[in-house]
């Protein structure tokens, strides 16, 4: 925009013609910036599709958990059974997975604090055991991981997505089921901890 004067001396704005040109780039520049940030929120506050849709069945509140033996990153066997007597903590994830990345802090920070009575599983879903070992690695991750390869047990369990994470009473018992991330879940989870220690 540029001020001219006319013949009768009044100043008035002008605008070039390259202006509309480079106030139309600005706003579709901003509508992409806004509808990439939506997107972005959304993929970080609900989950990821896992890369192969279960087939089988879904665990459900109020039942038994289904059973597992998994393998962990140093090869040993490690089964949901050897947890009776114990709050099971179980979650499901993969390294390239946004939200899995956010909620593991969140996770390990629970698994410390009520070390005493829960245990924290991290079964990883359909990634090789070098992949994960690294991420693991990069990322300081103390919690147990276990590998479900084939993805039999997270088929086992009805994940559609991930992260997924389902809470198990000292019976055996599915007690509560999240899916995604959220920012009231660290939350919510302790809530339902303290809520199963009680009983």
């Amino acid at each position: 925009m540029f001020l001219r004067a006319g013949r009768d001396g009044i100043l008035s704005a002008q605008y070039s013609r390259a202006e509309p040109r480079a106030r139309e780039i600005g706003r579709v520049k901003t509508r992409k910036v806004w509808v990439g940030s939506v997107l972005l929120v959304c993929l970080l506050f609900s989950g990821c599709n896992r890369r192969e849709p279960p087939t089988g069945g879904a665990a459900e509140v109020g039942r038994p958990a289904p059973a597992f033996e998994l393998p962990d990153l140093e090869g040993n066997l490690v089964s949901l059974e050897e947890f009776r007597g114990k709050i099971v903590l179980v979650d499901f994830w993969a390294s390239w997975c946004g939200p899995c990345r956010m909620t593991m802090p969140m996770l390990e920070r629970l698994g410390r604090e009520y070390a005493d009575s829960m245990v924290l599983l991290a079964l990883n879903l359909q990634e090789t055991p070098e992949v994960v070992a690294e991420y693991v690695r990069s990322q300081s991750i103390r919690t147990r991981v276990l590998l479900d390869e084939e993805g039999s047990v997270g088929m086992a369990y009805g994940t559609e997505s991930i992260p997924m994470h389902f809470l198990i009473d000292r019976d055996g018992i599915l007690r509560q089921v999240h899916a995604g991330y959220y920012s009231g879940m660290e939350a919510d989870l302790r809530n339902e901890i303290e809520a199963l220690r009680r009983q």
